[in-house]
């Protein structure tokens, strides 16, 4: 907050989302690395040998298979965004409303059944993203790519 006070950033939506981003990162490109690393280079090679160049190589050949690492990535930054009220709270000064915020709210008002309703509500939300993200399935269960 205080680099925001030196460079005279108003807090809002602006200073949210420079927040977030910030904290939630690490949290989309590790995943996003760890299956890159894992991929064949062998893959990327006979692509540019058939002719492909290194556009239709990043399209056909690496995007494809860094899929799942995207959507572990998304699982990974989505899970803890819904629940997040602290950021939210220190840079718009309460002024925009999260869903994480409004459970927080709403328990230390003393509206327990609401607060607690909500809370039901985002654990659905993320059980349901939950399954889809495609965990059980017998390709991504076998630990190689060929």
């Amino acid at each position: 907050m205080a680099l925001f006070d030196f460079l005279n950033v108003p807090l809002g939506e602006g200073a949210l989302i420079f927040g977030m981003v910030y904290n939630f990162f690490p949290f989309m490109i590790y995943p996003i690395y760890n299956t890159l690393q894992k991929m064949d280079y062998n893959l990327i090679e006979a692509a540019q040998d058939l002719g492909a160049n290194p556009f239709q190589v990043f399209t056909r050949t690496v995007f494809p298979l860094s899929m799942p690492g995207v959507v572990s990535g998304i699982m990974m930054v989505f899970m803890p965004t819904i629940s997040t009220f602290a950021i939210a709270e220190l840079l718009t000064m309460n002024n925009i409303k999260l869903f994480g915020t409004t459970i927080q709210e709403n328990i230390n008002n003393g509206m327990w059944n609401y607060g607690a309703a909500l809370s039901l509500i985002m654990l659905l939300l993320i059980g349901i993203t939950g399954l889809f993200n495609g965990e059980g399935d017998k390709a991504s269960n076998e630990g190689g790519l060929i």
